[in-house]
């Protein structure tokens, strides 16, 4: 015996059920009312239970045929939609990759509004992937941090210009004159971003001894820290618009435009794909200053 009773029967079974009637599922599938009640009893064989109460030619489920409803329901509505999502090239569902401070500080904040839009395209979020897992269809869309984004067979799309700088709680403001006056200052750092006050300080033309400092798992661990006055973080403005706005967070001496872009990337062969380019156009007003 295999693992599964035949899928016909579990198909005439499914109608049977919803109608309560072996007549009206014969007529629904265009079939006899004795090729239903045959897949049925082939069924019941299988399962060795009955599913219908049979009785003065009316059919009611038994508790078993009520279990066997609800997963015939499961089953036939995820079939329904797979293969319709494959026939239209609609998948209803998006896979994003992104770095957990993205996640956190930027997209999260924002996504409902891509619900409101496309309340029937269901987005997942990844871990960090790299390009290779866009190149297999592991995930959908990979949004990064990059100089340049890859040539060929992945297409690329401008999200925003990386503009980076010093950020600390208002308690710090007072204590800024120049941006030398940095190194005097307690100075935290992201590991997933260990380059970042290098990058600044050639960006910005700024000399000084910027590695000392507490360190954190995650840029989103640094910002936190920095809002509640731990210290001076290194980050980009792109990620730190809603702090900026309410005031947790200020930029004592700006920002300066680095040589990295943050960039959506997906399958070239993908670009034009529905969700994806439902996804895209969102990202872009969303990422407007």
């Amino acid at each position: 015996m295999t693992g599964l009773p035949p899928l016909r029967a579990l198909h005439y079974f499914h109608q049977a059920a919803l109608n309560s009637s072996f007549s009206l599922a014969a007529e629904h599938l265009h079939v006899t009312h004795s090729a239903i009640s045959h897949q049925i009893r082939q069924l019941e064989n299988w399962m060795g239970k009955p599913l219908f109460v049979r009785s003065n030619g009316r059919v009611k489920l038994t508790s078993h045929g009520e279990r066997l409803l609800i997963s015939c329901q499961k089953a036939f509505s995820e079939l329904h939609s797979t293969s319709e999502s494959i026939r239209t090239g609609m998948r209803h569902h998006l896979k994003v990759s992104c770095s957990p401070s993205f996640l956190s500080q930027w997209l999260i904040p924002r996504i409902a509004t891509f619900y409101q839009r496309h309340p029937e395209i269901d987005v997942q979020f990844q871990a960090l992937a790299d390009v290779d897992q866009l190149r297999s269809e592991h995930t959908d869309v990979l949004i990064l941090s990059y100089e340049q984004p890859p040539d060929g067979d992945i297409d690329a799309t401008l999200v925003s210009e990386d503009y980076i700088g010093p950020l600390c709680s208002p308690l710090f403001a007072q204590r800024f004159r120049s941006e030398q006056d940095l190194t005097e200052l307690p100075l935290l750092h992201a590991d997933t971003r260990l380059h970042a006050w290098s990058e600044w300080a050639k960006a910005a033309g700024v000399r000084g001894n910027f590695r000392p400092g507490k360190h954190f798992e995650n840029l989103t661990l640094g910002i936190q820290a920095a809002r509640n006055g731990l210290g001076v973080i290194m980050a980009p403005r792109l990620l730190v618009r809603k702090e900026l706005e309410d005031g947790t967070l200020i930029a004592p001496v700006g920002f300066v435009r680095v040589e990295r872009a943050t960039w959506m990337m997906t399958k070239q062969a993908r670009r034009n794909d529905a969700e994806i380019s439902l996804f895209r156009h969102w990202l872009r007003d969303a990422a407007q200053p």
